[in-house]
């Protein structure tokens, strides 16, 4: 099951008002007054208190106090709210965050909060995910990619380099850098640092897939959203991920880079993902994108988004790659065998229906010819991706 740190969060609160005897209370010795941040009285104190709790929480400060002068009622109500709103400053911090306690202490209308907070990653282990993305990034982003170009470049590197952890123990971007293993929690975070780096908005977004918890990333690329799930592209995290993935009659048996969770709409990915909370819409397919971009610019950039198009396996949605009936893959077939073609390449809209549209056309060829199919769905959709090796008859 993946285990997705923002749900782990333990929320212990103790509210000790004293109206009218200051009880001392002091649940953090090692807290000195030098910690304490005073919240302006102001219109906007809560919104300071936020920003205060943010800033200390994005330190990794294990035990701070902040003071708030307000009314100590609304103070207690919002809260943990007010918290969730800190935590939404910087997802890296919110994922890392392992639980976190607070006490409020009040004294007329002048509470103090003492919060003390566990994280799964360290501030040194932090500053060793940063060399090793600087270290990464620097290795593969060329002078003059553009983003489309970055995101993919880093897509490849997290899914090359990282493999997910069967035993569940290891949570963070130190540990895929480190030990080159993570739950999906690590290789969203590891997403978000490099993504970040690289100059892109992005974000961690969390929901259920079949196996439960699950976190992946989203991306603005050109003021547009897509989500982009590292750990299911990953070739080595096909079953133990939760995915279901058919491979029939595969030669090589080799693993490759798979993009089908790679800048996905809201409707594609709600296929197999589901989440609850509000993130911003993913309404425009990429590959669309893609196909507007080939017809844009100058030849040089033109050509870069359909060497792009073709490295992302976008190509087979084009009509010239797609067989979407049994008696177009005949045609298909005939022409083939007509020309005494060796190998064929394309994708099958009726998935279900193709091992036996495929027995069907050779039944009704008159050429002495073998062949050897391998198929895999494409995409998350319904369609295969199939290739066919002919063999002729000497």
């Amino acid at each position: 099951m993946h285990r997705v740190g923002s749900k782990l969060l333990v929320v212990v609160v103790i509210i000790a008002a004293a109206y009218f005897l200051d009880l001392k209370l002091d649940f953090f010795p090692a807290a000195t007054e030098s910690e304490e941040v005073t919240a302006m009285d102001e219109t906007n104190k809560l919104e300071r208190l936020e920003l205060e709790i943010a800033k200390q929480l994005q330190a990794r400060s294990e035990r701070f106090s902040v003071t708030y002068t307000g009314d100590k009622q609304e103070l207690s109500s919002k809260m943990t709210e007010i918290i969730r709103l800190a935590l939404g400053h910087d997802d890296y911090t919110a994922y890392i965050l392992e639980s976190y306690i607070y006490t409020i202490r009040s004294w007329g209308n002048k509470s103090t909060i003492a919060l003390e907070a566990r994280y799964r990653e360290t501030v040194e282990q932090t500053a060793a995910v940063d060399r090793e993305v600087a270290k990464a990034l620097k290795a593969i982003i060329e002078p003059g990619m553009n983003d489309h170009e970055k995101i993919k470049a880093i897509h490849d590197w997290i899914v090359s380099h990282v493999e997910y952890d069967q035993s569940l123990t290891h949570y963070t971007a130190y540990n895929a850098v480190t030990l080159g293993e993570a739950v999906c929690q690590g290789y969203s975070l590891l997403g978000y640092k490099m993504l970040k780096e690289a100059g892109l908005t992005v974000l961690i977004a969390e929901g259920t897939v079949n196996t439960g918890e699950h976190a992946w990333n989203m991306v603005q690329l050109d003021g547009i959203w897509y989500h982009v799930d590292f750990t299911w592209d990953d070739p080595v995290s096909v079953k133990t991920a939760g995915k279901e993935v058919q491979n029939n009659e595969s030669e090589s048996g080799e693993s490759s880079i798979r993009y089908n969770y790679y800048l996905r709409t809201d409707e594609e990915l709600r296929a197999d993902h589901q989440w609850t909370k509000t993130y911003p819409a993913a309404a425009v397919s990429y590959a669309d994108t893609i196909r507007e971009l080939e017809q844009q610019g100058t030849e040089t950039e033109r050509n870069r988004f359909s060497k792009l198009k073709l490295a992302l396996g976008l190509h087979w949605l084009d009509p010239e790659y797609t067989v979407s009936s049994a008696e177009q893959l005949n045609q298909v077939i005939q022409t083939a065998l007509e020309s005494k073609t060796a190998t064929l390449a394309f994708r099958y809209e009726e998935g279900d229906q193709f091992p036996a549209a495929l027995k069907a056309a050779f039944k009704r060829v008159n050429v002495a010819v073998g062949y050897r199919a391998s198929y895999e769905p494409y995409a998350g959709d319904d369609s295969l991706l199939v290739r066919l090796q002919l063999e002729y008859a000497k």
